[in-house]
């Protein structure tokens, strides 16, 4: 095996060790149906916190949550297209998988598994806002899921801080904001947080193999394969 292939193995096998752990860090959050003690004092202290500047910003962040989901795939992908950047392409790929996996996860776990009533459905005096973007139970937050499979997953393609920086405090700020909003406990933040970022890191494992499957079905002559890396960024990731 030479120096490369060595290279890669280890490396997958720190990503792989990763997501088991962020996996067993999870596993324990499924089998709470009831929000603990710490979890409800945890809750109040947030929600409680009101001002009209943070009823503003958390709920225009908010909105733009299932926006951001669904736009940074397609423009990653399509300045890939624009650029002629295989890079940037796959990038708008392993987001959206990495998303598509995490609602695999995520739906079952919510619906059927842990079944949490929201904290406005257990507790009196909830602070509610954007109602309209709450189904019925509360474990994991959704929106924090697809915050972290989106920051997990760029901060893997590009790691640098100008990129993982802002991407996990983006992140960090939907899952309070999710309190804040009366929407979820923090161990619902949590629990999304730890699914989305293992989404992502079991995505990038196998992201060889999903650029294979792109080029079989879309091929080489789509205008993509002039750049497989862009060249402002050292992409060589370590843990």
């Amino acid at each position: 095996m030479n120096f490369e292939l060595s290279s890669n193995w280890r490396q997958s096998g720190r990503l792989r060790s990763a997501a088991f752990f962020l996996l067993i860090l999870f596993a324990p959050s499924a089998l709470m149906a009831q929000a603990p003690k710490w979890d409800v004092s945890l809750f109040r202290s947030i929600n409680d916190s009101r001002s009209s500047f943070k009823d503003g910003f958390v709920g225009a962040s908010d909105n733009l949550v299932l926006p951001i989901a669904f736009g940074t795939p397609v423009a990653f992908a399509g300045a890939g297209l624009a650029s002629r950047s295989a890079y940037t392409f796959d990038t708008g790929m392993l987001v959206g998988v990495s998303e598509a996996l995490a609602y695999v996860l995520y739906y079952p776990i919510k619906n059927y598994v842990v079944k949490r009533d929201r904290p406005y459905v257990a507790l009196e005096g909830v602070h509610t806002m954007h109602m309209d973007s709450a189904d019925k139970y509360s474990m994991p937050s959704g929106h924090t899921t697809a915050a972290f499979a989106i920051a997990t997953a760029l901060t893997l393609r590009y790691p640098k801080p100008y990129v993982y920086v802002p991407a996990y405090a983006w992140a960090a700020f939907v899952g309070y904001g999710r309190i804040y909003l009366g929407l979820h406990y923090p161990s619902d933040v949590l629990a999304g947080a730890l699914l989305g970022t293992a989404s992502s890191l079991a995505i990038h494992l196998v992201a060889p193999q999903l650029t294979k499957l792109r080029e079989q079905i879309l091929g080489d002559d789509i205008g993509i394969q002039l750049t497989a890396v862009p060249n402002l960024i050292d992409l060589k990731v370590e843990f």
